[in-house]
């Protein structure tokens, strides 16, 4: 990411490509004030389950827990053979719609799940952003009993870097924060739009006070915009507040996302 900072007088000015709906909506979050339908079928203190295939072919094994709008969980592709659980992080929103992107250690998304549970069966599709392919999927779900892991932070883990993206070629984002003394911090965040203009959203960095695992934070000089940032163990959710700040940051280019803490 450091290598665009040197051109942000550029890139301000440069007009992006069209946007590829399907990454730009899967970076977004929907906001906490949502309620959710997908609360409803949540066991407190237990993992919601699914078992089934990608395009007919390839079976999965998910499961994830809820909290507000955030999901947090697994993938395991049952074909491979050491079966490793890949991170899941998503979002629900107001009708239970599933955004659900699978992230590599690195940060890397190299899968965007979307879909909808109901009466048991979960219908959707499995996106690369990579290869661009797209493979349906179909899952059942299983009475299989996990205790939901601890996803909550605290303050003194959620300083360092943070960083997503949607392959080399495809929108990318970083978030750093610092820790100061007598409870303040500073952070910036940093991202960019898919190649080849690579249009620029920045808050430059700035001194705030931070006393919990959130904070929210109002451009200056500005009307509406706002966004909230809240940390969960190994993850960052960046989401507006009032809006999607228009006409602040580079055309399609946007710092609403979640964020993997890669150090």
């Amino acid at each position: 990411m450091k290598k665009y900072l040197v051109y942000i007088s550029l890139l301000a000015i440069i007009s992006c490509n069209k946007s590829d709906p399907k990454v730009e909506a899967s970076s977004s979050v929907t906001p906490e004030r949502s309620v959710t339908l997908a609360l409803v079928n949540n066991q407190v203190g237990k993992e919601i389950s699914w078992k089934g295939f990608l395009n007919g072919k390839t079976p999965v094994f998910i499961h994830y827990q809820l909290d507000g709008n955030i999901i947090v969980g697994e993938i395991t592709y049952l074909n491979t053979k050491n079966k490793l659980p890949i991170t899941l992080v998503g979002t629900t929103d107001s009708d239970n719609n599933y955004r659900i992107l699978e992230f590599e250690k690195s940060g890397n998304i190299t899968g965007v799940i979307t879909g909808k549970p109901a009466e048991g069966i979960f219908k959707g599709s499995w996106f690369s952003p990579k290869t661009r392919k797209e493979l349906t999927l179909n899952l059942v779900k299983k009475d299989t009993v996990l205790p939901s892991k601890k996803i909550e932070t605290k303050l003194d883990d959620v300083f360092g870097h943070y960083h997503y993206q949607y392959s080399e070629a495809g929108y990318q984002g970083d978030l750093v924060i610092r820790k100061f003394p007598d409870s303040k911090a500073v952070f910036g965040i940093t991202s960019v739009t898919g190649d080849p203009a690579r249009n620029l959203a920045q808050i430059d960095d700035d001194t705030i006070d931070l006393k919990t695992t959130n904070f929210t934070y109002k451009l200056a000089d500005t009307d509406d915009c706002e966004f909230n940032v809240k940390f969960y163990k190994g993850f960052a959710v960046v989401q507006y507040t009032q809006g999607v700040c228009s006409g602040q940051f580079g055309m399609n280019a946007t710092i609403e996302g979640i964020y993997m803490k890669t150090k």
